[in-house]
């Protein structure tokens, strides 16, 4: 494949992923477990551009700023093929535990994301435009009409739940913390965050809300510019006072629970884990969001009881492919293999050894990071990082394709100026042919 047609496979799979979620991760052929995200992995990994030094994936490890990463990276992936072992050996079924594997190499996604932000600097900005306005308008129609079109997709296994075809768009707050770091005059896209944040609340998802929080944190701290975190925030709070002032109230999405849209149900749902008497007096909701979350703390407390019972389990975890929904009475037997939080599916399959293994590989991304956002003044790198790892502490994320894959392909975007920075010619690790696209810069870092 030629290495003009990458950049567009990351932005596809970018808006797909983001804005269906779940729907768009099994497109493909459910019945024989192919999929579009390992499909895109392998053509990439096996037919991904030549440079003058070689196929792309493989020549990466000739740039000097990967180093540290590359080591991280590798270590993350050699243990998750160890895991995948230990829970075979273990009793665990083969292809349960390959599945579980995700999370080690989903992370060959980085690599493309590098690639396309070497070969194409002016792609992230392109792409944060046409996410954010595929995201608003079909998270509109989402909220107004398709989540309650019961059409489900075919070929998906019986033992999972029904997949819809219309997925759930639950990364607004990625459109809205992009559209704060690139755009300079955010007047000039007010449409554009005032649809996605009424996405953003619309779907009433509280982890996004967090995650959204988080960003904005981060934005100010690094930035100081206070009064544009300020804007961002602004921009919720005048949906919310508008709600209340025409007392809008519209039927929320089935797929999350019912109930409405409206500004008291909105802050029950917010408070409810917090103070459920406070929440019973904005919403009559309130009782399954409080629910929710102790259906999640109770699982992670026997989780960590359980991966703590011995010193191996705590090493090492309990394999890939474990039930660990068997670890609590109210998931015995169901097919649910993730606790919507990225820390303990990494201790219960991979124990503390994982843990730190992941932490290390995050933090050289974070590194690298850091390195591009002060290369170009602009922390938009470090801001979506921070706010997606808080948002995977309470929803599969980086376990899950629709998660873990357009993170990893934002964050080699992100990172590709601080690998541009260098002395060898950048021509040398981009796609040989009239279809190259010299990128700003010039140079890359390389041995």
């Amino acid at each position: 494949m030629s290495g003009g047609i990458w950049p567009r496979v990351v932005v596809f799979l970018v808006v797909g992923y983001f804005c269906m979620g779940r729907s768009f991760a099994y497109l493909g052929f459910p019945s024989w477990h192919i999929f579009l995200g390992e499909v895109f992995l392998a053509a990439f990994l096996l037919f991904g551009p030549w440079t003058r030094l070689g196929r792309w994936p493989w020549v990466a490890r000739r740039l000097s700023k990967l180093k540290i990463l590359l080591a991280c990276f590798m270590l993350f992936l050699c243990y998750g093929a160890f895991e995948v072992i230990h829970g075979v050996h273990d009793g665990n079924p083969l292809l349960v535990a390959v599945r579980d594997a995700a999370f080690d190499y989903y992370p060959l996604y980085l690599f493309l994301g590098i690639f396309a932000g070497l070969s194409w600097p002016a792609l992230m900005r392109r792409l944060v435009r046409i996410f954010a306005w595929c995201n608003g308008i079909y998270g509109v129609l989402y909220i107004l009409v398709f989540n309650r079109l019961d059409w489900t997709l075919s070929g998906v296994s019986q033992q999972i739940s029904p997949v819809p075809v219309f997925g759930l768009p639950e990364f607004s707050f990625v459109a809205l913390l992009a559209l704060l770091a690139f755009e300079p005059d955010l007047k000039t896209v007010w449409h554009l965050l005032a649809l996605n944040s009424f996405v953003l609340l619309g779907m009433q998802i509280r982890a996004e809300w967090f995650a959204f929080a988080i960003g904005l944190l981060v934005w100010g701290w690094m930035t100081k510019r206070l009064w544009r975190m300020a804007a961002g925030g602004t921009v919720i709070l005048l949906l919310l006072v508008l709600m209340a002032l025409v007392n809008l109230k519209i039927p929320g999405p089935a797929t999350r629970g019912g109930g409405e849209i409206s500004a008291r149900d909105l802050i029950g749902r917010a408070v409810a884990p917090i103070d459920p008497d406070l929440a019973e007096n904005y919403t009559s909701y309130y009782k399954m969001d409080v629910d929710t979350a102790v259906w999640r703390t109770v699982w992670w407390a026997a989780i960590w009881q359980a991966v703590q019972s011995t010193h191996i389990s705590a090493l090492l975890g309990f394999g890939y492919g474990y039930p660990i929904g068997d670890l609590v009475p109210y998931l015995q037997g169901d097919f649910i293999e993730t606790p919507h939080n990225v820390f303990f599916y990494a201790l219960a399959y991979s124990g503390w050894i994982g843990v730190l293994l992941f932490a290390a590989f995050q933090g050289a991304i974070g590194w690298l990071l850091w390195c591009a956002d002060h290369r170009v003044s602009r922390p938009a790198g470090l801001v979506l990082w921070a706010a997606m790892l808080a948002y995977s502490m309470f929803t599969p994320f980086f376990e899950t394709p629709y998660g873990a894959i357009p993170f990893y392909l934002l964050c080699g975007l992100l990172i590709a100026p601080a690998i541009r920075k260098g002395s060898a010619p950048i021509a040398r690790f981009l796609p040989q042919g009239p279809q190259s696209v010299v990128p700003e810069g010039g140079a890359l870092a390389a041995t």
